[in-house]
């Protein structure tokens, strides 16, 4: 009789006592029960490790590996050699699931067993209260062969993918030169390869936003991003594909331009038009940066605000 359980859940954690109960109950409580849980520590110098092993003592589900700190790539990669789910999923330590949503993609892939990537929506989160979800508007979301508009947008949350594991093992290890933007190295890999997509509509994980998470990130994951784009367009790429990457790096230069301005609008909002100007030399067909340009110019006249507030949503 094989008693290999049909999903491994793998969960990197760093330093995450503060949040890597919530996590793991989170598993724990899901509807659907035949997983195993790899939690992989990351060389925490806290007590992530002991609040792992005492979970694992009380629910043989769970095992507990350690290893020097690497980043949550190579945390996941360590896990994924001893998993023995014919799907891997995937959780980092300060995400949760809902309670079903490890069912619910289980029975999407039973009507749709083409499918190798499978997801959910999910909310943006606090750690209390939820603010918003990712996608909010059904046209949207991603469904099939989303491999092109993949190119330009990381459309899926890694806490809360699950994929075949012959799916995983064709496209390779994840890369931890590319942190925080390895999920989307690794999508885009698979999607080179046939990418059929299966979505639940329905936010079925809770994605935690910690505070100043998105002024502290952004840089480092537009700097990011053009090194997966980068990365992508070193591999052979029909001619479709290719112009796709070429264009999006184009953007993604653009938007690091932005990004490194978002903190001087109020120190320094002199310096805005120029980097304006200099994101739409990295992708002239983004007319609207050059308007940006010309708007911000005058820095207290109500354009030049509207670009500020419109940077500082975004980046």
């Amino acid at each position: 009789m094989n008693d290999a359980p049909l999903v491994s859940v793998i969960i990197p954690v760093y330093n995450g006592t503060a949040v890597l109960s919530d996590a793991l109950t989170s598993v724990q409580q899901q509807t659907y029960a035949h997983f195993e849980v790899i939690v992989v520590d990351d060389g925490s110098s806290d007590g992530s490790y002991a609040l792992a092993q005492k979970f694992a003592d009380e629910d043989g589900r769970i095992k507990v590996l350690r290893q020097s700190n690497g980043g949550a790539s190579a945390a996941r990669n360590t896990a994924i050699s001893p998993a023995r789910g014919e799907l891997i999923a995937f959780l980092d330590a300060d995400d949760v699931w809902l309670p079903g949503k490890l069912a619910a993609q289980i029975d999407l892939l039973k009507r749709e067993p083409r499918a190798n990537l499978l997801f959910t929506n999910y909310f943006l989160w606090d750690g209390r209260n939820d603010f918003g979800r990712r996608y909010s508007d059904p046209d949207k979301f991603p469904d099939g062969d989303a491999g092109r508009r993949l190119i330009f947008f990381n459309l899926f949350g890694t806490s809360t993918v699950v994929l075949k594991r012959e799916t995983l093992a064709a496209a390779g290890w994840f890369d931890v030169e590319l942190s925080p933007a390895e999920d989307w190295d690794m999508w885009l890999r698979i999607a080179e390869r046939g990418l059929f997509v299966k979505g639940v509509r329905q936010p079925l994980a809770r994605y935690r936003n910690w505070p100043d998470q998105i002024s502290r990130n952004k840089v480092q994951m537009s700097e990011a991003n053009i090194r997966v784009l980068e990365k992508a367009l070193a591999r052979p790429q029909r001619a479709t594909r290719r112009h796709a990457y070429e264009y999006s790096l184009q953007i993604a230069r653009g938007n690091l331009e932005l990004a490194r301005a978002r903190p001087l609008i109020e120190i320094h909002p002199g310096a805005v038009p120029a980097a304006a100007l200099r994101a739409w030399l990295c992708c002239p067909t983004r007319l609207k940066w050059l308007l940006w340009c010309f708007a911000a110019l005058w820095p207290n006249s109500p354009w030049a605000g509207i670009v500020h507030r419109k940077i500082q949503r975004k980046w």
